[in-house]
């Protein structure tokens, strides 16, 4: 059964690397890395943490010439769609994974893509002084990240077609880290990024495709707000989804997830063991950030602000005029990607 895929499959895997998922593969070595390429990922970081706090003062720091004016331009296209640009840069990036080709050369590639939303932020980093900036940026579907010239579907792959959601949420992220990786993991393919990708028309892009973007992020962000703020006429069953969401989030924060475990009879053993070994502070800024309704039930995806190294769902069923929690799944990204791979390695 689907449903019991992601638990089977992670639980060797992520108990032999630990209960952390990283970012996507990088040219460094995660056990070895040298210190220009932790430079170069704490300029990354820093930027990341400055543009859900204040994009305009990240944009100003972090980035230069052409690189500010595309960043600039995306900020607008998202007020254009009605977005507050903090509450969009803030989903857009601290819920993506992110991916880094050439730490060590002058150019260097930072990929930051969102599942949510299924589109990618590419961002291009030169040394300006002391520090890297962004020289370059493109706001790109993640259909062309998939595939040059690829038909663009304004829906995120993840919620394409039928299956487990929590699944193919995952997947979404496998094959999108892999199209990156296959693409342009050699540094030497860095400076040739756009053609590649088959982008060079970057206002072509900018004028007809990142509209498109904008709208599916604000859908998004609307969908969240509805769970988390109450407003007069709203849908009756979203008030016990959110207590349901709010008791989640205090329970895993405070006890862990043992408690929430003896309500969740769904989740498959494999899954309880990693879920029971997971300290409470590793859930910290953990928010919802995306829901799917079903007939008598919601699957509810988390993630926390302050890292975006993994996933968490929790499938909820309706139980007279409240929500019981049925199933809890525990996605780290780093981990399901390295199962993924190895899977299709050669032998």
């Amino acid at each position: 059964m689907l449903r019991n895929s992601i638990g089977k499959t992670l639980a060797t895997l992520t108990m032999s690397v630990g209960l952390f998922a990283g970012t996507a593969p990088t040219s460094a070595s995660p056990q070895h890395p040298t210190l220009s390429e932790v430079n170069s990922i704490v300029d990354v970081l820093k930027f990341r943490g400055t543009m859900q706090v204040d994009p305009g003062k990240a944009i100003a720091i972090y980035s230069v010439d052409y690189g500010r004016a595309s960043l600039n331009t995306f900020d607008k296209q998202m007020k254009a769609a009605g977005i507050n640009t903090g509450a969009g840069w803030r989903y857009l990036l601290s819920t993506s994974v992110f991916t880094a080709t050439g730490l060590t050369q002058r150019k260097m590639l930072v990929v930051f893509y969102n599942p949510w939303v299924d589109s990618a932020l590419f961002t291009v980093w030169q040394p300006v002084g002391k520090y890297r900036r962004i020289v370059d940026a493109a706001w790109v579907p993640g259909d062309l990240v998939r595939k040059t010239g690829a038909e663009i579907n304004p829906m995120p792959l993840w919620l394409r077609g039928k299956g487990y959601r929590p699944d193919t949420l995952a997947q979404a992220v496998v094959v999108t880290t892999k199209a990156i990786e296959d693409q342009l993991g050699d540094p030497k393919k860095v400076p040739v990024w756009r053609k590649t990708l088959g982008i060079t028309d970057a206002k072509t892009l900018n004028r007809l495709i990142m509209p498109m973007l904008a709208l599916t992020l604000d859908e998004t962000l609307m969908r969240v707000k509805a769970l988390a703020v109450p407003v007069k006429g709203e849908d009756p069953k979203l008030i016990p989804l959110r207590t349901a969401a709010l008791r989640l989030i205090g329970t895993s924060r405070t006890k862990g997830f043992a408690p929430l475990l003896v309500e969740a009879k769904d989740t498959t053993a494999p899954m309880k063991a990693i879920l029971a070994r997971i300290n409470p502070k590793t859930v910290i800024g953990l928010a919802p950030v995306a829901f799917v309704a079903g007939k008598g039930e919601v699957t509810m995806f988390f993630a926390s602000m302050a890292s975006a190294d993994y996933m968490i769902s929790a499938r909820f069923v309706e139980s007279g005029t409240a929500y019981a929690l049925a199933q809890l799944e525990f996605i780290p990204y780093a981990a399901v990607y390295r199962a993924a791979t190895a899977k299709r390695a050669p032998k």
